[in-house]
């Protein structure tokens, strides 16, 4: 079931913390294998959920909008222009 454009967001938003935090820990425990194998089991998901954003609603940030010949980062509203969440 596809997720609408706010859980899509919330998802992306809980990656990029546990990815965060695991990053955190590993600033301290650098040879652990288990976080090594969170961290990157954590970004294999965020980077599944901004493709899957970017494909339904355009890119989250500027980093994320060149695709292929075209700049598309100006392409979806501006928040001014209606889009608030």
């Amino acid at each position: 079931m596809a997720m609408d454009k706010t859980m899509l967001k919330r998802k992306i938003n809980e990656a990029s913390f546990a990815m965060d935090d695991a990053r955190l820990f590993l600033d301290t425990h650098p040879n652990c294998p288990d976080a090594l194998e969170y961290y990157r089991d954590m970004c294999a998901v965020r980077k599944k959920l901004v493709e899957e954003y970017t494909a339904a609603y355009g890119p989250l940030s500027s980093y994320d909008c060149f695709c292929g010949d075209d700049w598309t980062w100006v392409d979806q509203p501006w928040p001014w222009e209606g889009e608030c969440k």
